[in-house]
C-alpha cells in the first residue's frame, strides 16, 4: 500500500477524489483546487519492462504529479538530504513533486500505467540528469 508519510522535502500526497459503484470508480483532479499549478504537459509511462526504469533525474522549475493509472511501481524520491522509497499502487493518490527533488520510478507490475501532470512544457535545460551535478546543484541552494 503506498506509504502516506513523506519526508522528502518538496513532496506530499494528494487525495484524488473519486466515486465507485457497480459500474465501476472514477477519480478527478481539479486544476486550482487540488493542484497548485496549471498544467502544461501531460504524458503517461506504459509498457515499461519489468526490469527498466523511468525518470532517473531532477528539475529545476517543474512541479510534477503522478498517479498510477493502472498496476504499481516503486517511485525513489531524494531531495539532496533525505531519501524515500514509495509505492505508486492508487489511483486515489497522486504523489506531488516539487523541483530539486530526484526521482526513479522502478520495479514496473506488467500493465502498469502512470500519468504525469507536469507545471511546465518540456524544455531540456531544466532537468539535471546527472546526480552529482544534482547534488551539487542542491547544495549550492542551501537545501
Amino acid at each position: 500500500m503506498t506509504d502516506p508519510v513523506l519526508k522528502v522535502r518538496g513532496c506530499r500526497w494528494i487525495d484524488v477524489p473519486g466515486a465507485s459503484d457497480a459500474r465501476g470508480s472514477v477519480n478527478f483532479l481539479e486544476f486550482g483546487k487540488a493542484l497548485d499549478f496549471q498544467p502544461r504537459r501531460i504524458f503517461w509511462l506504459h509498457h515499461v519492462a519489468p526490469d527498466q526504469w523511468r525518470g532517473r533525474h531532477g528539475h529545476r522549475e517543474s512541479k510534477l504529479v503522478l498517479v498510477a493509472l493502472n498496476g504499481h511501481c516503486l517511485v525513489h524520491l531524494d531531495d539532496g538530504t533525505v531519501k524515500a522509497q514509495v509505492r505508486l499502487d492508487d489511483p486515489a493518490k497522486a504523489l506531488y513533486m516539487e523541483p530539486w527533488v530526484w526521482h526513479e520510478l522502478t520495479d514496473f507490475a506488467p500493465q502498469t500505467a502512470v500519468m504525469v501532470i507536469a507545471s511546465s512544457f518540456y524544455e531540456e535545460a531544466e532537468y539535471l540528469r546527472d546526480y552529482e551535478t544534482f547534488r551539487r546543484e542542491v547544495g549550492a541552494r542551501g537545501r
